[in-house]
């Protein structure tokens, strides 16, 4: 019996980002790891950084239907959470079209909940507060977009926070080397109905050496850091103030509203 063919769609973390300190191109990840795993006997991965569930749809979707695979992997949501316009409606209504227009008999389809962005973590507690709460309406539009669908869904919160700090690559964005083989594995036993495990995913290798993760902060991080303190820091900062403006509202409630009036 030869293996599935596999595509992998979506963002950075299908790609494979964070899964070592090299770029990725899509050879390594846990989209990688799974269709090694299945002995795939062939493996499309057409997922892309910055990648929106809109980007997905419209450029993805209709290069992974010309594959015609056995199975589809896909991650999406994290960069729309990351966006100014910011809409769980966009995302469960472009991951729902995407979803109809892959679904086949026979064919599996599986995508991960995402965890919430360690990044933030270290913010102040508004900003760490607000992305959490995106993650989770992104979850929630994830779970709508799939409810009445064959999708399966792998719950990435509660895998990756199973293990720990160490689940995180250094960007503390997406699944260091041990999450990406974690989230591989879960992948793995859930298709094993279909397609018979024909390898064990592998193990982590060693954490990066200071060098390399000097290296790669120097190279990678550094470069990120820039272009997101003049597109993301902006627009988190007006979430924030969004927020707090509407949190004022709701504590002077309507009397108050009415008050400031007539005062006028």
């Amino acid at each position: 019996m030869t293996g599935p063919r596999i595509v992998a769609l979506g963002d950075s973390i299908t790609l494979g980002i964070g899964d070592g300190v090299q770029r990725s191109n899509g050879d390594v990840g846990w989209a990688a790891h799974t269709a090694a795993a299945l002995g795939a006997s062939s493996f499309a991965n057409l997922a892309a950084n910055g990648v929106r569930a809109r980007d997905m749809l419209a450029s993805q979707v209709p290069r992974a239907l010309a594959e015609r695979p056995d199975v589809v992997l896909l991650t999406v949501g994290g960069n729309d959470v990351l966006r100014g316009d910011f809409s769980p409606l966009e995302v469960e209504l472009a991951l729902g079209e995407a979803v109809d227009r892959l679904e086949r008999p026979g064919r599996r389809i599986l995508t991960v909940s995402l965890d919430r962005i360690g990044l933030f973590d270290l913010a102040p507690r508004r900003i760490a507060d607000a992305m959490a709460r995106r993650v989770g309406e992104v979850n929630a539009a994830i779970a709508r977009a799939v409810a009445h669908t064959d999708v399966e869904v792998i719950d990435g919160a509660t895998l990756l926070a199973s293990l720990g700090r160490h689940a995180w690559h250094i960007d503390r964005i997406h699944p260091s080397p041990l999450g990406h083989r974690a989230l591989a594995r879960a992948a793995a036993t859930m298709l094993v109905d279909d397609w018979a495990c024909r390898a064990a995913v592998p193990d982590p290798p060693a954490p990066p050496g200071r060098a390399a993760v000097a290296a790669w902060l120097a190279v990678n991080g550094l470069p990120w850091a820039v272009k997101r303190s003049r597109d993301l820091i902006p627009q988190v900062t007006m979430v924030v103030a969004r927020e707090l403006r509407d949190e004022r509202r709701a504590t002077r409630g309507p009397l108050d509203g009415r008050a400031q009036a007539s005062d006028a």
